[in-house]
């Protein structure tokens, strides 16, 4: 009974040994923002990585003329309100759709959201925006670590049901936790650039 008993304390901590990385991970993003670092360079890197991500999204075709344009431009619309006067238009790109490219694409509508932003910031002013950017990032993570602890727990809750396909419960937990927390990543980038392109302060 002590030996199963011992066994059962080492899994246990196996276990949270899993948990413990992602809390490091995840409370380094804090405590950057907590101590009052300046985040705006990572909150545009995020801005480049989402812009990206869904252009992929719409251009998963492998010919230009089968890819989603109209889907892409209207995404983009609703993530960061383009400039009205000269905003990238699917007919725009239709008519020169021989000469772009997934790239070119990429390029051209991450210069587009980041004047978008830096217009934010001058109506803002610098100093407002970086509190912004740090107020929006901790609401964001500590909501969404929330749900990643409790995920994470109904993970540990099944996850010895695949020991009777022959499997090891701890390495199918590590590799779910961290497919789930590379996913947690992603979520947390993406809400927090949706917004600070879409926050309005009163005065």
């Amino acid at each position: 009974v002590e030996e199963q008993n011992f066994v059962m304390r080492k899994n246990v901590l196996k276990y949270d040994d899993v948990m413990n990385r992602h809390r490091t991970r995840i409370y380094e993003q804090r405590r950057d923002v907590l101590e009052g670092n300046d985040m705006s360079d990572q909150v545009r890197l995020w801005i480049d990585e989402l812009i990206e991500a869904t252009v992929h999204q719409f251009t998963q075709e492998p010919y230009s003329e089968e890819w989603d344009l109209d889907g892409l431009v209207n995404t983009m619309d609703s993530l960061y309100k383009q400039p009205k006067d000269e905003p990238i238009t699917a007919d725009e790109l239709r008519e020169d759709i021989n000469d772009i490219t997934r790239e070119t694409l990429i390029e051209d509508f991450q210069e587009e959201a980041r004047e978008v932003y830096d217009a934010k910031e001058a109506q803002l002013g610098a100093e407002l925006m970086r509190e912004l950017e740090r107020f929006v990032i901790l609401q964001v993570v500590d909501q969404r670590w929330r749900e990643h602890l409790e995920n994470m727990d109904y993970l540990r809750e099944g996850v010895h049901l695949r020991g009777m396909a022959q499997k090891d419960p701890l390495v199918e937990y590590t590799r779910e936790g961290e497919r789930m927390f590379n996913e947690l990543g992603a979520a947390i980038r993406g809400e927090v650039v949706l917004h600070l392109f879409h926050a309005e302060l009163e005065p």
